[in-house]
């Protein structure tokens, strides 16, 4: 039987999604028309910061992070990150109404994974925690998530490769959502400053993997980018709440195997669906073929849409 807490969990994640993956329809037309040049710098975000309908895709992204807040609060991490791929049925819609992509078989049964993957994982949910992390494993697990997603910045643009910032950002955004879920066990502990110091790690790394983002898909298809993204910043954060945040897999049914298959199902349905046409198109945009990057590589004519913190 569905915990009452974690049904309520899942509910405000699948309003945080909307939120998180509702924002790219807004910035991806903006984001597009960004130079590849601006790759990896600042000046990016400043650009972008200066386009309404950028900025308003910010601020609804923005909302999302408190909703995430409020489910991690309410569900574990093995539930709440997973669930945030109900997001990406945001953009199937949207793909299909305002680019006038064709959603296929291939695409329902994928949205029917995730939907399906999703409702098994609330089923299987191990109990939720308020255990706060030792210093010792915190640090270690972010240092290390934060050693890949500094890589590309020591490279430098022409050194990447696709897999040097496709394994950076899905650290980056992974990390968001262990330090997410630490301002809600930090809260509960009543210790408020380490709490607004998280919401402050949270900030700056949510900034960082949305630069590393959107340079990978100004130079790289967005189909080759989203899906192996889509599956680090889920599986990461799940991984770790086992040892992190004391999130017991054992006692779930049948020994957490049950919750195996539905995350397997929604990394397999949210794969499927960032390759396709419907959802690619908005970072790749309606009929646009690739270039050659000025730095070398193949990549699309624009950059695509903004990665949330999730």
């Amino acid at each position: 039987m569905v915990q009452g807490d974690v049904l309520l969990g899942v509910a405000v994640a699948a309003a945080a999604a909307a939120c998180f993956d509702g924002a790219v329809i807004l910035q991806a037309g903006d984001a597009r028309q960004m130079a590849a040049a601006q790759g990896l710098r600042l000046s990016l975000l400043r650009r972008l910061a200066t386009r309404r309908r950028w900025l308003a895709g910010t601020a609804i992204a923005v909302v999302g992070w408190p909703l995430q807040l409020v489910a991690f609060a309410l569900a574990p991490v093995a539930v709440v990150q997973p669930t945030l791929a109900l997001g990406t049925l945001v953009l199937l819609a949207g793909g299909s109404r305002m680019l006038g992509e064709r959603v296929g078989a291939r695409e329902w049964a994928a949205a029917g994974a995730i939907i399906v993957g999703v409702g098994v994982i609330a089923v299987a949910a191990p109990t939720p925690t308020d255990h706060v992390p030792s210093v010792g494993a915190a640090a270690l697990a972010a240092g290390g998530l934060v050693a890949v997603m500094a890589l590309p910045f020591v490279l430098g643009v022409r050194r990447n490769t696709a897999w040097t910032l496709i394994v950076a950002a899905g650290c980056a955004f992974a990390l968001t959502a262990l330090t997410g879920k630490l301002v809600t066990v930090e809260l509960a502990a009543d210790r408020t400053w380490v709490a607004l110091a998280a919401a402050g790690a949270t900030a700056l790394v949510a900034g960082t993997g949305m630069l590393i983002d959107m340079t990978a898909l100004q130079r790289f298809p967005a189909t080759r980018v989203a899906p192996p993204m889509f599956v680090l910043e889920t599986i990461i954060p799940v991984a770790l709440s086992t040892v992190l945040f004391d999130e017991r897999w054992g006692a779930t049914p049948g020994g957490g195997a049950l919750l195996v298959l539905g995350l397997l199902l929604v990394l397999t349905g949210g794969g499927v669906l960032g390759a396709s046409r419907p959802v690619a198109g908005f970072e790749t945009g309606p009929g646009r073929g690739e270039r050659q990057d000025p730095v070398g590589g193949s990549g699309q004519a624009r950059v695509g849409g903004v990665g949330p913190p999730r």
